[in-house]
């Protein structure tokens, strides 16, 4: 009944802990898996943490339980993994089944219950050891697209009684067609220089490569130029057997003259440590790569993962070296999780009698900024917070007042530079008028100077609009004065045939929709929320002979602008 992982194929890593596997779990769908997604895939700000299942069967098909135990927790939200199931099983592991269309219907009865007793549609609830035991293949639930799907079908993981996730495919629990090499693309190369105390990096170059199907990857030059230290980068992608969706690399290994300088391996994935994803990749060039990752090898000093397998940092020292041009053997190998490997192979040198390679490095301007410690930026009518911590690396920053798309804007570093804990910003607007101070609100402006918003609200001691964010850039303080727009699917009036729900399409131009209530005949009724495809839907139950129902559908945004829809249907 037990199956040991191993951690570091092809020579990248150390056994795990006996975990449980084919012999304990069965499949949670009827029908041969394939996969949207899988462990450890590059998505915003975290590592994907399940097996994202494709609905082969489409939305409804059943759902079953992987193995004996109990419903432990049941969630409904309009976002994250929408209607989501909990299971925990006698060997202290739980399984987990999110996007789904429905519960199975004594789960569903309840839940209901649930929702109106709290009168709320987002519920997160934690029945009773006893309420909901199940058994292995068990119909629990039916496949959806539910919270922030993209598409039909089931977010699924396993998590170790630690309450990590575990990479499923890569333990061998399930096997997925796979007999694709991950491509590597490109190579990265930073030089690392210091000012006022920060290093600070610069891209020296990028270089094409091509990988071919038997894992042989070449880059466009063999021997690549580097001046003194610093570190590599890699623009990777992989995919299963016949399939377009992108899948997440499973481990990586960076050999030096045949030293391990830099290895990881996705085995587990920590909740507690999931947003150092943004540490893990090259944020500013992630942003860019669109369909592909790319991954640095070096551990910035704010990088709390636990999946590196090497003491170091990464950082490839060619001053160091023993020869005139300090050249070095670079030998990196990629493992998808089916254990399919690409190796690239090339030499590393520092350029001849000291010339410089090109682009020559541009020192940033600003004020040092110790990732430890944080920094308080104070420019006319604006003071940014960056808290000691929020910075995955030190970093030289400068703030200062300009326009931006006809706006008075504050920019502070740039969106390249994520954050780990947010920042504290606070704006004084140039003008708002004492009415509409409940109004304002903070929004980022991007380089075509469009906004977004990222909320806030009017401080009057200070006379402000006070904010967080977790990314830099371009801020500037807007008002939102425009009540949200609701468009029902039915004209009033109209009588709801069989199976037929009232639909309404909701939509909001800046701080978004926070509040829905629906009443039905003046008494509070259940309403479902889909902001992905901007849809609130009413499932009514029918009485013994159709009646003439009023119906009132009130939403408001976070700056209180409200809109109130009201009508009549029969059903």
């Amino acid at each position: 009944m037990f199956c040991v992982a191993v951690a570091w194929v092809a020579g990248v890593g150390q056994a795990l802990a006996k975990g449980y596997g084919a012999e304990y779990y069965r499949s949670p769908v009827g029908f041969a898996i394939t996969l949207a997604g899988n462990v450890g895939e590059i998505r915003s700000n975290h590592f994907h943490t399940g097996l994202d299942i494709k609905a082969l069967q489409g939305v409804g098909s059943p759902v079953y339980a992987v193995a004996d135990g109990y419903v432990s927790r049941v969630g409904v939200s309009p976002t994250g993994y929408g209607h989501v199931l909990y299971v925990t099983h006698p060997n202290g592991e739980t399984s987990v089944y999110g996007h789904l269309n429905a519960f199975a219907p004594e789960i569903a009865r309840w839940v209901r219950e649930q929702q109106y007793a709290k009168r709320s549609f987002r519920v997160d609830l934690h029945p009773e050891r006893e309420r909901f035991p199940v058994r292995k293949g068990e119909r629990i639930a039916f496949l959806g697209n539910t919270g922030s799907s993209g598409g039909p079908h089931l977010h699924f993981e396993i998590r170790d009684a630690q309450g990590r996730p575990r990479n499923l495919v890569a333990e061998g629990v399930y096997r997925v067609s796979d007999r694709v090499v991950p491509a590597v693309s490109r190579i990265l190369l930073y030089e690392v220089n210091t000012a006022m105390g920060i290093p600070y990096r610069t891209l020296r170059r990028s270089v094409a490569v091509r990988t071919s199907a038997d894992g042989t990857a070449v880059p466009e030059d063999s021997v690549l130029v580097l001046n003194g230290r610093g570190y590599l980068a890699y623009e990777v992608i992989d995919y299963k057997d016949g399939k377009s969706n992108t899948m997440g690399l499973y481990a990586m290994e960076q050999r030096v003259d045949s030293v391990t300088n830099f290895r990881f391996a996705i085995d587990r994935v920590n909740f507690a440590t999931n947003g150092y994803v943004n540490a893990f990749v090259d944020f500013a060039e992630n942003r860019r790569a669109r369909r592909t990752s790319v991954l640095r090898a070096y551990v910035a000093p704010h990088n709390r993962l636990t999946i590196y397998g090497v003491r170091g940092d990464g950082i490839i020292d060619l001053s160091a070296a023993g020869t005139a041009t300090g050249r070095r053997q670079v030998e990196t190998i990629f493992t998808d999780d089916a254990g399919n490997r690409t190796t690239l192979r090339f030499g590393l040198v520092r350029s001849l009698d000291g010339e410089r390679c090109e682009p020559a490095p541009v020192v940033p301007q600003g004020e040092a900024v110790l990732w430890s410690v944080g920094r308080t930026f104070r420019v006319p009518g604006a003071e940014v917070e960056i808290p000691g911590g929020a910075l995955y690396e030190s970093a030289i920053l400068r703030a200062e007042r300009d326009t931006l798309g006809g706006r008075s804007i504050v920019r502070v570093g740039s969106a390249d530079v994520p954050l780990h804990r947010s920042a504290k910003i606070a704006l004084r607007p140039d003008s708002v008028s004492e009415r509409l101070r409940a109004k304002a609100l903070l929004v980022a402006v991007d380089e075509l100077g469009r906004i977004g918003s990222i909320g806030g609200r009017w401080e009057a001691a200070s006379g402000r609009v006070v904010g967080q964010t977790k990314r830099l850039g371009c801020f500037a303080v807007a008002v939102d004065t425009l009540s949200p727009t609701i468009k029902a699917e039915l004209g009033t009036g109209a009588t709801l045939s069989e199976g037929r729900s009232l639909r309404w399409e909701v939509t909001d131009d800046l701080s978004g929709v926070s509040y829905y209530t629906l009443s039905v005949d003046g008494q509070w009724e259940l309403l479902a929320w889909d902001p992905k495809s901007r849809t609130m839907e009413h499932r009514p139950v029918r009485g013994t002979a159709p009646r003439r129902h009023g119906v009132v559908l009130t939403v408001s945004d976070a700056k209180g602008n409200v809109k109130t829809w009201k009508g009549t249907y029969v059903w």
